[in-house]
């Protein structure tokens, strides 16, 4: 692939609108899997983005407050970054020739200094909130930049002066705020690319002087199996791990260290991040889902990605000449946000227009910037288009020690059980599971079987999570086990942050056991009578098995096991005492228990949460007597 230096990263736009015919005769030249399947699919989706983003936009000229800003029905108001639409914008009017495109980008734009600038150059994240957080003055000044260098020439010469002028004081807020130490690292992360995009813009050597001070000091910031890591906090937590999510790892800092290093041609931060990327692509299920059911920020994990981050396509589209599976993995991803479009906008997860919950704008405004960003790349020349993503091959057991989580691949299950346990900023609690949860459960041709949500939803970043009350049946959709006393308090193996866990495998099974304890979010077990519990996890054969046993008898409250499998309300379910079968599109999931098996809701209706975005049909099975006779369940599949 050519280097991508300012002059030659933009892409011609001619390759965009190939006839059909033509990419299939490419399909035999080395270049078809970008050609045939990841530009048509990237141009298809950020052209329906683009038009829902303009039905968003707000036309009142007579309220500076509202026009040309985005407005959000799930969010209900505009969005403070919705001017990063700028970029999509100018794209769709490059390639459909239309105008209103060009307008609707200076609109937006407008609306941003009106309600979003701040006097010391930065920009606010909330409208009308000038006190409110500035650090996405980093993505704002990447956009404005990259905006300016791919768009000049249809925004002219005033208005590109205009937005230099605004840009740079953008830049040297950047330049005087940010360092090593703000913020999560995606802001460090971040801050070379922006740096040095203003070196070049500007002419400014202090702020490329600058950019590679801090991506040198970025490369500290990786565990020894290559995860980055500093997402909600910088230093290790008592049990010795670091704060990582891979959500805004492979979405945001990952992506913009990607883009830095081949900039400038960094050889050893290219190095490492090809390497990290390759690390983090093994939390990838084969149908392009990012497993983030157990990161620090999962509670804005949806199955695509993370909400309000740009996505992971530039960093893996860059060097998929390098490493084809990153091609793979690009292309099953956009199928994902695929799925996920409803009426032209990105919903949170596969489910959320069944649930009948309003979109947040949000996303597709910040993943139209990154479909844009490939599409102003190179194209690389992609050899072998028969990679396979790490979770796609059956590899049995892999472990990463730096977040104490194993995953699976026997057959056609794929799994995760973690009991990784740092507190998004050793603060926020009961956020992401623990304990040995079956955080991610999945089968290679019935596609998601389980996932966790988080243990108690709490809206950590109000502006961008929204309200549960508005859901019907909002649940907590991870497998556990949880004890409820008489008095209403709760404890969950799950919040767990000190558990066993060990894995073998044999040459006919793969076998996980865990060992945690029933606690509060505080640590806290339920006093004397709190059973430790054990649950083990075995795939032998064509059969998932879960075993679940406990030492003690629950002398008060009630202990049950909730599984909530992954089903959409479109999908029929038939019941039994002790079976029950899903019926999807490609098979059957069939679940059968050793024990009576409840549900939480009418078999017609089903459970939903936001994260990550999917309905489920919520099982449960009382738990007292465990100690004497284990409860047994058993995942198969039925044609």
């Amino acid at each position: 692939m050519k280097t991508l230096n300012r002059r030659n990263f933009i892409k011609t736009t001619s390759m965009l609108s190939l006839a059909p015919h033509f990419l299939l005769g490419l399909q035999h030249q080395g270049i078809s899997y970008a050609t045939t399947k990841i530009i048509p699919l990237a141009e298809s989706l950020l052209r329906k983005w683009c038009r829902a983003l303009l039905e968003h936009q707000i036309n009142n000229p007579n309220d500076l407050t509202l026009h040309g800003g985005i407005y959000s029905s799930g969010d209900k108001g505009i969005p403070g970054r919705c001017a990063d639409a700028v970029y999509p914008f100018l794209w769709m009017a490059k390639y459909s020739g239309n105008s209103k495109y060009i307008e609707a980008a200076k609109n937006v734009y407008n609306w941003e200094q009106h309600n979003c600038s701040h006097e010391s150059g930065a920009w606010c994240n909330d409208p009308g909130a000038p006190k409110s957080w500035k650090g996405i003055t980093v993505f704002g000044a990447i956009t404005k930049m990259e905006t300016i260098n791919h768009y000049s020439d249809l925004l002219g010469e005033k208005t590109v002066s205009q937005w230099k002028n605004r840009t740079q004081k953008a830049a040297e807020w950047i330049f005087e705020n940010i360092d090593i130490n703000f913020g999560n690292i995606n802001y460090p992360a971040t801050t070379p690319y922006a740096m040095h995009l203003a070196g070049e813009m500007f002419n400014k050597k202090k702020y490329t002087v600058k950019a590679k001070k801090m991506a040198n000091e970025m490369m500290c910031f990786f565990t020894t199996d290559n995860l980055l890591y500093g997402e909600g906090g910088k230093e290790k937590n008592e049990y010795g791990l670091h704060a990582i999510d891979l959500g805004y790892n492979v979405e945001e800092s990952l992506q913009a260290m990607a883009l830095y290093a081949h900039a400038t041609e960094n050889d050893e931060m290219l190095g490492k991040v090809i390497k990290s990327l390759k690390t983090h692509l093994e939390f990838m299920l084969p149908n392009g889902i990012w497993d983030n059911s157990w990161g620090t920020r999962n509670f804005k994990w949806t199955v695509w990605g993370s909400r309000t981050s740009d996505g992971c396509h530039p960093a893996y589209y860059l060097f998929a000449d390098k490493e084809p599976v990153f091609a793979k993995a690009v292309y099953q991803n956009l199928c994902c946000l695929e799925k996920s479009t409803h009426d032209n906008v990105l919903s949170s997860g596969f489910h959320e227009q069944l649930a009948q919950v309003k979109s947040s704008i949000h996303h597709t405004f910040e993943h139209a910037k990154s479909l844009t960003t490939i599409l102003n790349m190179s194209q690389p020349k992609i050899e072998n288009v028969y990679e396979l993503l790490p979770r796609e091959r059956e590899y049995g057991i892999k472990k990463f020690e730096s977040i104490k989580t194993t995953l699976f691949s026997k057959g056609n299950w794929r799994g995760t059980v973690t009991g990784y346990n740092y507190d998004y900023k050793l603060r926020y609690v009961n956020t992401h599971c623990s304990g040995g949860a079956l955080s991610c459960f999945y089968h290679t041709k019935l596609g998601l079987i389980t996932a966790a949500s988080m243990t108690e939803y709490q809206r950590i970043e109000g502006h961008n999570m929204l309200d549960a009350d508005e859901v019907k049946h909002f649940m907590n959709l991870t497998p556990r086990v949880e004890l409820k006393r008489n008095n209403g308090k709760v404890f969950r193996n799950i919040s767990y942050h000190n558990a066993k866990i060990e894995s073998f495998e044999r040459e006919d099974a793969v076998v996980i056991k865990t060992e945690s304890k029933l606690v509060d979010s505080q640590q806290n077990t339920s006093g004397l009578d709190s059973p430790n519990v054990n649950c083990e996890y075995k795939i032998q054969g064509d059969t998932f098995f879960i075993s679940i046993k406990t030492d003690k008898s629950i002398k008060q409250g009630e202990l049950k096991f909730y599984l909530p499998i992954v089903s959409s309300s479109d999908e029929k379910i038939e019941m039994k005492d002790r079976e029950i079968v899903i019926k999807r599109v490609n098979g059957n999931v069939r679940v059968k228990a050793s024990q009576l098996i409840k549900y939480d809701t009418l078999l017609s209706e089903r459970v939903y949460n936001f994260i990550p975005g999917v309905q489920a049909f919520s099982l449960q099975f009382i738990c007292n007597q465990l100690h004497l006779k284990p409860l047994e369940i058993q995942f198969c599949m039925n044609e």
